[in-house]
């Protein structure tokens, strides 16, 4: 579900909320761990996610990149916090796939993570993705040609 109205000012609480929310929603027969979560643009739209499992393991969607995706399709470019929620005793970082699509996004985004008994951990997506590969990477290749025999 999207939120359509705009949540410019929203407090950490509020964004909280959204990803447990969402997290009612998710797929996970396989793994058992629900994951909610809650993409706010800078128009102050909020659109939120969850884990979606398939059998094959390969198809599953992870929360966030729902969620993400959802907001691109809505055509917000702009992005300022991504929260995420789940039943974890320790809050939860993206796992890597999900980073590498944040990045390609929202760039160094701020990342909140909360567990069920209001434990949170915040970080930088640049601190959980050094060295992130990027068009930046793409822009320095040069067409190889064979070496001489």
């Amino acid at each position: 579900m999207s939120r359509s109205t705009p949540s410019a000012g929203c407090d950490e609480a509020v964004l909280i909320a959204a990803a447990r929310e969402a997290r009612r929603q998710a797929h996970a027969p396989y793994s058992g761990f629900s994951v909610g979560a809650v993409v706010q643009a800078r128009s102050g739209k909020l659109y939120t996610g969850c884990n979606i499992e398939n059998a094959s393991f390969g198809l599953t969607v992870c929360a966030e990149r729902v969620a993400l995706f959802k907001a691109l399709s809505e055509g917000e470019r702009q992005f300022q916090a991504v929260v995420i929620a789940t039943d974890a005793t320790t809050p939860t970082p993206p796992c890597g796939a999900c980073r590498q699509v944040l990045w390609e996004f929202c760039g160094d985004i701020r990342i909140i993570s909360a567990g069920p008994q209001g434990k949170t951990a915040e970080w930088s997506l640049a601190a959980l993705l050094p060295a992130a590969f990027d068009d930046r990477n793409l822009a320095a290749t040069t067409p190889s040609s064979p070496e001489p025999d």
